[in-house]
């Protein structure tokens, strides 16, 4: 399975519709906060105009396959979401608690994106609760 063959078929964000989300997550784990590998876990989360994440969502799965993060084993998988006036990727993790995998996580995948924004990391637990009440724990 070489790279390109990856490459050609990664679904790229604006060749998708409004309202879709896809994802890749390890293998066993369901894209969903009940999976109990997700259930304490939390994600990042990066904002792009609508029809700008295509490469940030290749750079994303890419260092997912090869392992880029030095926590890499915290992370469960990854989510891009098409909205009509903006596309969101975000980063799910395990353990939401463990704040020091979490900053290098973030702060990792916003260096590998050159996203020069500040990104905030929820927990799950707050976002089932509170939903877009829920509050930002960390920033990088």
């Amino acid at each position: 399975f070489s790279d390109y063959s990856l490459y050609n078929n990664i679904h790229h964000p604006s060749k998708l519709v409004v309202g879709a989300d896809f994802h890749c997550f390890k293998h066993k784990i369901e894209p969903k906060w009940e999976d109990p590998v997700c259930a304490n876990g939390g994600k990042w989360t990066v904002t792009f105009q609508k029809g700008k994440s295509d490469t940030s969502w290749l750079y994303t799965l890419l260092a997912l396959i090869g392992e880029q993060f030095e926590y890499g084993d915290e992370i469960c998988g990854a989510f891009v979401s098409v909205r009509g006036k903006q596309e969101r990727i975000a980063l799910w993790t395990k353990d939401a608690a463990n704040e020091s995998a979490q900053i290098s996580i973030g702060k990792q995948w916003k260096e590998l994106l050159d996203y020069n924004e500040t990104i905030g990391f929820i927990f799950h637990e707050d976002a089932k609760k509170l939903d877009r009440g829920a509050k930002i724990r960390y920033t990088v």
